[in-house]
């Protein structure tokens, strides 16, 4: 079906489909970047592609997917999400709190990215620190009041969750 007509959609994504539940994922990451190439828009397939790569451990593949999903759905604070938390693992620290600080902003109660937030501009504190300023990360006095602001929207969330959840968050986050 796909030598008749290889911009099938649904023959596209079965195939895809076949050869990830048969573990080849090497053939169904090529062939999700062939059909990547005719419909660039289709962002469920970005997410996808973004999947395979990470189970590869292609970390920086993964997130030039992330961004293209940024591109087509920028208002999703969960795609902004992924990538904050690639980035935090991929260790690029500084466009990490920038896209956590995005999460917030899009979703001011996120919980994910509270402590996204605290624990990035805490590591960045602990860096500035330990070595000369980088370019990009900004200045440790800022980076302690995001952690705390991030401090003070976990315990005000933690708070309407009821009392063990907030000890346990209180106790980790003063600790």
């Amino acid at each position: 079906m796909l030598d008749k007509d290889p911009t099938n959609v649904l023959a596209s994504k079965r195939l895809i489909a076949i050869l990830k539940s048969q573990g080849q994922t090497s053939l169904a990451i090529s062939e999700l970047v062939t059909y990547l190439d005719t419909h660039g828009n289709d962002f469920e397939a970005w997410i996808e592609l973004s999947h395979l790569y990470l189970a590869q451990h292609m970390y920086s593949q993964a997130a030039f997917c992330l961004e293209e999903v940024i591109l087509l759905q920028p208002a999703n604070h969960f795609f902004h999400l992924q990538y904050a938390e690639l980035q935090y693992t991929m260790g690029n620290l500084d466009l990490a709190l920038k896209e956590y600080l995005r999460v917030v902003e899009l979703s001011t109660d996120n919980v994910r990215g509270f402590y996204g937030v605290k624990l990035t501009a805490d590591r960045l504190m602990a860096e500035t620190k330990a070595a000369k300023k980088k370019e990009n990360v900004p200045q440790p006095a800022t980076l302690g009041r995001l952690s705390e602001l991030a401090t003070e929207r976990l315990v005000s969330a933690y708070n309407r969750a009821g009392d063990t959840p907030k000890r346990t968050a209180e106790n980790w986050l003063k600790g």
